[in-house]
């Protein structure tokens, strides 16, 4: 029996000394699959830094625009008197843009009146021979006549932008300034009628040639600038059976 109480109590014991110390490891209360929240707290989160406005883009530069004398000049230039004191001066003009249109301007000016600018000793077939420039804005408009013996006239008509040197033709001119072609194309008929009526209008067998210069096509080929009041202008050719029988005009198309 007193075996038996011992053993009881050494078990006792055992127990007791389990209880206040376990021989399982400790896990931690996390389940396994639960993610841990890692989102910074509050105070721990760095604000970014505002954002810097963009630069403003500076103003596109704007050419500036000069005087006429920037732009043209004379070419080449004569003068004499005959002998009974008939004086006459011709002169053609050089368009002072770098640009290809403006080489080209200048080739055919020179290549059409070049060599009737010269002295001549009793006799000139050339009757006149000038030109006309004006500075509209950026446009530049040089207009180039010459009269020759027999009642014939030719024209050279050109106007360029001269912030850029292109040349504008009638329909581009007409844009550029705000203008309407088609409006400009009638206006230009009604005011050639009108002109060349009073001229010609009772010529006897003038009616083919008065059919030419009114024609659709011929007023479409005319050559439309701005003169010196900043108006739209157009020289056209005009046809009529008499004298010579061609000669440019500047008719207003508006």
């Amino acid at each position: 029996m007193k075996r038996l109480l011992a053993l009881l109590l050494v078990c006792i014991l055992a127990a007791s000394a389990l209880s206040a110390c376990s021989i399982f490891p400790r896990f931690s209360q996390q389940r396994p699959t639960e993610q841990v929240n890692t989102t910074p707290t509050a105070s721990a989160v760095t604000e970014a830094p505002a954002a810097t406005a963009a630069p403003t883009a500076a103003p596109a530069t704007e050419v500036p625009i000069g005087t006429l004398d920037n732009y043209v000049k004379t070419a080449k230039k004569a003068s004499f008197t005959f002998e009974d004191g008939d004086t006459r001066t011709y002169q053609i003009p050089e368009i002072l843009l770098d640009s290809d249109d403006a080489r080209a301007a200048n080739d055919e000016i020179m290549g059409r009146f070049g060599d009737d600018v010269r002295e001549y000793d009793d006799y000139s077939p050339v009757v006149a021979l000038d030109y006309e420039a004006y500075l509209n804005d950026a446009y530049l408009s040089v207009i180039v006549t010459g009269k020759f013996d027999g009642g014939n006239s030719y024209g050279l008509c050109y106007t360029f932008n001269v912030t850029n040197g292109n040349e504008l033709n009638s329909s581009t001119l007409c844009s550029a300034t705000g203008r309407d072609y088609n409006t400009a194309l009638s206006k230009l008929t009604e005011n050639l009628t009108a002109e060349y009526d009073a001229k010609f209008g009772s010529m006897p067998g003038n009616d083919g040639e008065r059919s030419k210069t009114l024609d659709s096509a011929n007023i479409k080929a005319a050559k439309m600038y701005l003169d010196g009041s900043g108006k739209l202008m157009a020289m056209v050719d005009v046809y009529a059976a008499v004298g010579g029988g061609h000669w440019v005009y500047s008719i207003a198309a508006e």
